[in-house]
């Protein structure tokens, strides 16, 4: 395991144990590190991914909690693009929407970037972090059908 992957781990069992006593005894499937751009700032999110919900809990700079989490179900979730795909024509042509995982639930939008879903970032990331996008995009994916 090289130094980028034991990077990865690390934070990945971090993000596990922020997010555990927010599972309700729920198995979680995969963790995802992301975040959302603002227009001077970002907000960071750790994803938890059980089979029944996704965990939104917001993070500071250290990978610590830095606020209650947004719990979402499948039924929650009104419309979603994946890397530019299945949205809006607007979502399709948007420069970095091929980067973005994009969805919005309960009225509000969600532009997520995960690092993972092409064989550069996948080299970047960790196994955890790959195993937790393809959670993340299953779940996503089982909400629009």
């Amino acid at each position: 395991m090289g130094w980028i992957e034991k990077g990865w781990e690390e934070l990945s069992k971090r993000l596990r144990v922020a997010l555990e006593p927010y599972r309700d005894g729920e198995e979680l499937v995969g963790v995802v590190h992301a975040n959302q751009l603002g227009l001077f700032s970002a907000q960071l999110f750790a994803i938890g991914v059980t089979p029944t919900r996704l965990i939104l809990l917001p993070l500071d700079r250290r990978s610590a909690a830095a606020g209650e989490p947004v719990v979402l179900r499948a039924a929650d979730i009104e419309a979603s693009a994946i890397w530019g795909w299945g949205g809006s024509v607007g979502d399709w042509i948007q420069a970095s929407s091929g980067q973005q995982l994009r969805f919005t639930a309960a009225g509000r939008k969600y532009k997520l970037m995960v690092l993972g879903g092409n064989l550069l970032e996948d080299a970047l990331s960790g196994p955890s972090q790959r195993s937790g996008l393809q959670a993340l995009l299953d779940f996503l994916l089982a909400a629009r059908s």
